[in-house]
């Protein structure tokens, strides 16, 4: 058997991408978690220390905080799970895991990040849900598609 031949060739920007993007969303997730202790111990603090209205408007403010920190952190946690699984190996046409340049930018089709800078280069993580990717699907190097009036040419496909 040729294990050779059955080697997957995985891209070396999309590895560091991955890397880019994983380290992004931990330290987000870390952030996150450290907001959410903060409130904790604050939470903790006003109720030794007060009664009545105030302190029943500061817990309420407390609560809100606390859900949206939390909604936040699941978010980050699902993304950090959707990047992991994304394909870091050469593509031929847009899908999940191609990064393609346009004139916009260069694009890697993975999550609803944003920017990511990699060796002083612009990325914008997208998902396969964003009207570009979906206008561009299963476009190659040298196609062009219409995008919001305008014909947008795939330069590059990695």
């Amino acid at each position: 058997m040729n294990f050779a031949a059955m080697t997957v060739i995985e891209h070396p920007i999309k590895i560091k991408l991955l890397a880019a993007g994983q380290e992004a969303l931990k330290v987000q997730i870390t952030d996150i978690q450290q907001q959410l202790s903060d409130l904790q111990e604050s939470s903790e603090i006003e109720e030794k220390s007060s009664a009545g209205d105030k302190y029943e408007t500061h817990q309420e403010m407390l609560n809100q905080n606390r859900d949206i920190l939390q909604k936040r952190l699941a978010t980050s946690k699902i993304m950090l799970a959707q990047l992991n699984a994304v394909s870091v190996k050469p593509t031929d046409t847009i899908q999940e895991g191609s990064i393609f340049e346009v004139m916009m930018g260069n694009i890697w089709v993975s999550i609803p990040y944003g920017k990511l800078t990699l060796d002083g280069k612009d990325y914008q993580l997208v998902s396969q849900d964003s009207p570009l990717v979906q206008a561009l699907w299963g476009r190659k190097k040298g196609e062009s598609s219409d995008f919001r009036g305008k014909s947008i040419l795939v330069k590059a496909i990695y």
